[in-house]
């Protein structure tokens, strides 16, 4: 195992070096001797023989001593293509590799619906428009709604601006605030709010990229960097900044290990390992940033976690982190950190831990609720997100990504000095931030402080006990998240789980579909009203199981996933575009 270990890391260390030097020593060699007989000679023989050529065809005119040049040429343009092939053989090899069996079936399948689709493009229009309905449904197009396209020719007044606003406002804020919507509502409480808008107020034209201009602004993002590091375990100089959310907490995480882990150590085609239960933002950060995500299938089998073992049989010398989650938001598992972290500080890779869902819950849950050590206590982890506009009861969008060392920070910063513009450098991939959001996550972790967070993470976490305890004692039922903190997952052997998911949306509830495998989740809020939640799920069940347990006809979420499981990736996609088009569409 360490032999394995030492030569992985090696390998990483010395091969930018190894592949210069082989190239020269292998072009001098064929330079000064093409038939691979002789030993190398020395570089100046080398440049001396070139020169000795290039001189005598010039200026003796004896175009026939271009002849040895061009076998030289042509020996070394075979070797050039066998390398490469070779090279390519191996390439391909090593992709196949690892390549799950899942993945080689949706290759396959895209493949094929790519070749079809102008054959099928009837078909699949009938198959999004089924979607679209469900969108239209979902997003209250109304009819007879006011849509505005173009610019009035006269600014309207205050009062029909926030009388077109206020209805709405008031009947989707009621909805939220009923605590019947899986997660998206984290605080409550109107003293709270009050305080939000005031805060926002004092800075609402704010920018931090101009720090001279509102200081005080900089000050409360280090304030909150410092803050959040402390929470999490991170000693000496707090390294980090506030994004717009956990999805650039994580593009900038993976920006700052691709150029330090990466670049710097010359590898040009850098891999991330993660579990099939990471947030798919890791996904999007991978994509923008042009890196291999190896996907390890987290199952049953292996409770939904990250294993450590899985990890290590994937890392190459083109590792250069490990993504692990506390917890998932699939099924609310917080992967096994301790190990990883092991794994990662024997290959001198990366580690990033996503806790944007459990950065300002799991520090605070003491005695049996206390998971394992997660965050920078190991010291194999480099870098955490954690959302401040979640569980940190700031306003929407806020995160902090913190790194262990100012070394791998300033990795993430982008600066540019030769600009027209003058010096530009940013902390994030925004350039403009709004420092009234940044006022606003300072205020939240001011006024709930240390004892406040203690408290809101007991009643989450009691409440997600209690709910999982209760799954458990349904028929039916079959609870996937065995000790949860902050989401609980829940399937069944016994019908189609999407059906209860359509019964309770009936009753006023908003849970989680999942996929691979079919499952419901909720996040657990502070406004949940658990035990309205155990009675309407009881009774949903009961509804199942009586009526729609045998039933043929399918509709509302069982129809989407079902239609979903039934096409190649590349058709899902199609029709989630034309999705997101509806959203995107007055």
């Amino acid at each position: 195992m360490m032999t394995t270990v030492s030569a992985t890391v090696l390998l990483r260390r010395i091969r930018p070096l190894t592949i210069k030097v082989g190239l020269v020593i292998y072009i001098c060699h064929r330079l000064s001797d093409p038939t691979g007989t002789s030993l190398l000679p020395s570089l100046v023989n080398i440049f001396a023989q070139i020169l000795e050529h290039a001189t005598q065809i010039v200026r003796l005119n004896r175009w026939n001593l271009l002849l040895p040049l061009i076998n030289i040429i042509s020996t070394v343009s075979q070797d050039v293509v066998a390398i490469a092939g070779v090279f390519g053989l191996l390439h391909v090899g090593y992709f196949l590799y690892n390549l799950r069996l899942s993945d080689w079936k949706d290759l396959m399948l895209s493949t094929i619906f790519h070749s079809i689709r102008p054959f099928i493009n009837k078909r699949l229009q009938k198959i999004a428009n089924k979607i679209l309905k469900e969108a239209d449904s979902m997003l209250a197009k109304e009819p007879h709604r006011t849509i505005r396209l173009i610019l009035p020719e006269t600014g309207l007044t205050d009062d029909i601006i926030l009388n077109e606003l206020s209805s709405c406002a008031q009947r989707e804020n009621t909805t939220c605030e009923t605590g019947k919507i899986s997660g998206t509502l984290y605080s409550v409480g109107n003293e709270h709010s009050e305080l939000m808008c005031k805060v926002y107020e004092f800075y609402l034209w704010s920018n931090p990229l101009k720090p001279g201009v509102w200081p005080r602004v900089n000050q409360c993002e280090a304030e909150i960097v410092a803050m959040t590091a402390k929470i999490l375990n991170l000693s000496g100089s707090p390294n980090g900044c506030v994004t717009s959310g956990g999805t650039e907490s994580i593009l900038t995480a993976v920006r700052a290990h691709v150029e330090l882990y990466g670049k710097q150590r010359g590898i040009t085609r850098p891999e991330i390992i993660c579990g099939s239960t990471a947030h798919c933002a890791l996904n999007k950060a991978c994509e923008v940033l042009g890196v291999r995500l190896v996907l390890i299938n987290c199952d049953e089998e292996s409770s939904y976690e990250l294993k450590a073992a899985a990890v290590q049989k994937h890392i190459t010398c083109n590792t250069i982190m490990i993504f692990a989650s506390a917890p998932t938001f699939p099924h609310g598992v917080v992967d096994p950190i301790d190990e990883l972290s092991t794994i990662a500080k024997q290959y001198d890779i990366g580690l990033h831990v996503d806790a944007c869902l459990g950065g300002f819950v799991l520090p605070f849950c003491q005695g049996e609720m206390t998971p394992r050590a997660f965050d920078f206590r190991l010291y194999g982890v480099t870098s955490m997100s954690s959302d401040t506009h979640k569980y940190g009861h700031a306003t929407k969008g806020t995160s902090v990504v913190l790194f262990r060392s100012s070394e791998l920070q300033h990795a993430s910063y982008f600066a540019y000095s030769k600009w027209s513009g003058g010096l530009y450098i940013t902390p994030t991939v925004a350039g403009s931030r709004p420092g009234a959001l940044i006022a606003c996550a300072w205020a939240a972790l001011l006024s709930i402080g240390h004892s406040g967070y203690q408290q809101r993470a007991r009643v989450i976490v009691e409440a997600a006990r209690r709910i999982a305890d209760a799954i458990k004692s349904i028929d039916g039922l079959k609870l996937m998240t065995p000790n949860p903190t902050i989401v609980v997952c829940f399937t069944s052997d016994l019908f189609n789980i999407y059906r209860l998911k359509d019964k309770m949306s009936k009753m006023g509830w908003s849970l989680n579909p999942l996929q691979q495998p079919a499952a419901l989740n909720i996040c657990i809020t502070e406004n949940l009203d658990v035990d309205e939640f155990m009675q309407d799920l009881r009774s949903a069940v009961d509804k199942v199981v009586k009526t729609d347990i045998s039933a043929p006809k399918i509709g509302g979420t069982e129809m989407i996933y079902n239609t979903v499981s039934m096409l190649p990736p590349a058709a899902v996609e199609f029709a989630m575009h034309r999705f997101t088009d509806a959203s995107l569409t007055p």
